[in-house]
Order: C-alpha cells, then sequence, then structure tokens
C-alpha cells in the first residue's frame, strides 16, 4: 500500500495496537509495513515514537490503549477504533465520550458487529454511515484481518470514506494524514462561524442551514440535528446519494444544470460553502452567489471557504482560480452590495509555508421578509 512522508523525511506506515491480543496477530495475514503493538509497547516515549510515524492508527483493543499519549498532531491521523465487545452505548460514552468518541469525525472508521449500538453512538456524534466498519465477530484476529484486507485493497479507504471526489479536488493529496489535518484546520475556522449563526438573539430553533456543494455530506456533521435542519445541494447525483446515505437527517437536493436553487426567498438562517467556488466559471460563480445570496434570511450568514492562492497550476483544466479581491468583485455584483462583512481570515494548512486558504462571513443586509 502507499505510504506517506513529512517534509521532514519521517516514514510512515499503519500502527495497529493490538494490546492484550497482540500473541493473536500471528494468525493474521498483516501488511508488511504494518507495526503491531503489544501492551508491553505502551511505554509513554516509546509510543510517543511509534505514534509519530503512523499514517493510520487502529485502536484493536481500546481498553487497554492509554489514550493520554495521544496529543496535538496524532489526532490528524486517521483513526479505526474497534468497538470493545459486552459495553452498551451509555458504558462507552461514559469511558469514552470526551477522550476519544468527541474527536473522531468523517476521517475516522468505528469498527462493531452490534448495529443497534452503533446505531446509538452514530445519532450521539453525528458520525457519518460510512464511517462504520461492519464485522461479523468481536474475534480480535477476525476484526483484524476485516481491517487489513480494507487496507490492502482501499489504501485511502479507511480515511476517505465514500470519497468526495468534489473534497478531493486539486488541493487534496494521496496522503490520508494530511487530508484529515486539511479538514481539521477547515473545521477549526468553520466551527466558530457556524456557533455564532446560532447565537443571534431571536434566531429560530431549529436553525435553517444550507451547504451548496455538500458532496459526502462531510459538514453535517458540524450541527446538532435536533437544533438544526440541514439541507445540502450538489451537482453530482452520486454524491447526493452517499450524503443521503451518511447523514439520513439531513435533506440532500440534486442542483441541476441551470443552478438555481429549489427553494424560497429567504428560507434559511446560515448559507456556507467550502472550496466550491474554483469549479465554476466567473459566469457560474456569480449565479451561484446570487442564489446563496436570495435564500438566505435577513440578518443571515454567507460563510465561503474558498482557496484564494495557488501554489501550483491546477493539473485539472476545469478549475477557474480567483484571488480574493474577484471574489469581492463577484459578491458586491451578485448582491448589489447589500452585504456586510462580519469575519475574514487567512488560513494556512499543513507542511505549507503560504495561507493559501481564506475564509469570509458576510450578513445579509435589509428587513426580514414579512
Amino acid at each position: 500500500m502507499p505510504n506517506s512522508s513529512t517534509r521532514t523525511g519521517v516514514y510512515r506506515r499503519p500502527v495497529i495496537y493490538a494490546g492484550r491480543f497482540v500473541d493473536q496477530m500471528a494468525s493474521v495475514d498483516l501488511p508488511s509495513d504494518c507495526i503491531v503493538l503489544g501492551e508491553k509497547d505502551a511505554l509513554p516515549h516509546k509510543l510517543t515514537v511509534l505514534l509519530n510515524r503512523a499514517n493510520m492508527l487502529v485502536f484493536l483493543d481500546l481498553l487497554s490503549f492509554p489514550l493520554e499519549a495521544m496529543t496535538g498532531e496524532h489526532w490528524n491521523v486517521p483513526i479505526v477504533v474497534v468497538l470493545p465487545s459486552d459495553f452498551d452505548a451509555e458504558s462507552l460514552t461514559a469511558t469514552f465520550g470526551t477522550v476519544l468518541f468527541e474527536r473522531l469525525g468523517f476521517f475516522d472508521r468505528v469498527v462493531t458487529p452490534d448495529f443497534a449500538l452503533w446505531e446509538e453512538l452514530r445519532r450521539k456524534y453525528r458520525w457519518a454511515e460510512s464511517q462504520r466498519v461492519p464485522v461479523t465477530s468481536n474475534d480480535p484476529s477476525e476484526v483484524a484481518a476485516t481491517i487489513c484486507t480494507l487496507l490492502e485493497a482501499e489504501p485511502t479507504s479507511l480515511a476517505t470514506p465514500n470519497r468526495d471526489r468534489h473534497a478531493a479536488a486539486w488541493h487534496w493529496r494521496d496522503d490520508p494524514c494530511f487530508n484529515k489535518a486539511l479538514h481539521r484546520v477547515q473545521a477549526a475556522a468553520l466551527e466558530p462561524r457556524f456557533a455564532a449563526a446560532q447565537e443571534k438573539p431571536g434566531t429560530k430553533v431549529p436553525l435553517d442551514v444550507l451547504e451548496v456543494g455538500t458532496g459526502a455530506g462531510r459538514w453535517a456533521s458540524s450541527f446538532e440535528w435536533t437544533e438544526t435542519r440541514f439541507v445540502g445541494i450538489d451537482a453530482g447525483e452520486d454524491l447526493i446519494r452517499t450524503a443521503r446515505d451518511n447523514f439520513p437527517e439531513g435533506r440532500f437536493d440534486l442542483l441541476g444544470p441551470d443552478l438555481l436553487f429549489p427553494y424560497e426567498d429567504e428560507s434559511f438562517d446560515l448559507v456556507f460553502g467550502v472550496t466550491v467556488m474554483h469549479r465554476y466559471s466567473a459566469v457560474a460563480k456569480r449565479t451561484l452567489l446570487s442564489e446563496m445570496w436570495r435564500v438566505a434570511r435577513a440578518g443571515g450568514r454567507l460563510v465561503f471557504l474558498e482557496n484564494f492562492v495557488f501554489t501550483r497550476q491546477p493539473e485539472k483544466p476545469a478549475v477557474y482560480p480567483m484571488s480574493v479581491a474577484e471574489f469581492e468583485d463577484l459578491i458586491l455584483d451578485a448582491t448589489a452590495g447589500r452585504v456586510a462583512l462580519e469575519h475574514v481570515e487567512s488560513l494556512r494548512y499543513p507542511d505549507e509555508d503560504l495561507r493559501r486558504g481564506g475564509l469570509i462571513s458576510l450578513l445579509r443586509l435589509g428587513a426580514p421578509k414579512a
């Protein structure tokens, strides 16, 4: 399977923490570059060195793994969690909720043969359906064999389940660690903007949210489903089907070739898109921006996270770079200037010197519709 390395030249490989089950791994046909750890390998200094070399981290024996050893960049590594048997959702939440489950996201996977247990935890932590790795047994060797089969057959599948071809645009790499770290940088910028939309005095509950270019729906998990009506729209039929499977609590619609939204004026409190605009020409960008402004409520937010600095020429011809100044002109033209800048910041992605990402949050001006 492909391996990744950082700019410092560290060779990365899958790390399987087998813990108490390490002796059973002798019967499993593991990938040749896997590092298998037992309880004796969990000494703080040794474990830190090994975690620093991981491009995939599998918790086969979750009960004995010292989660306090996970620091900083270790959480950028895609994680596969095997849920221990004979535990219900309440017990697992009490033990692992804050220290692990709340940290798991779209780029991580959960392994369990118990569908009812999975479903309860999925709803609680807003995991995507595609994050589940179904198995038929709790036997550690059988579970390890299933995981390793997936690792060898589709090296990036555990990192990017049902890979979103829109999210996997030119700036993504065949590197699970980089892609998860990039997502975490984006989430750190976006989530305060999402929270601000919910904190506005007088905002109705639930919050009405529209994501443009939703792909496989990965940003739906940023919102509490009991407090949000989440709608995603995308031009890819396959992506919409995947999003519906991933997050049945949301609504996902197909965007037609005319790029016009099937929603009434002023229908949403928050309208946002993540690295969407570079895929469209200037004319198409204007249509999308006009539609996003049209369906936002007065006082509602329009949030854009885009790449404005290109470190190299995109390989795909159907990519239309734009500068911040060009984007500003498009927004002012599409909205007739009826927006106010609320927040702006630049983003620097992992292992990059340039700040090529930018987040812009706007407030729609005007009187609320009667």
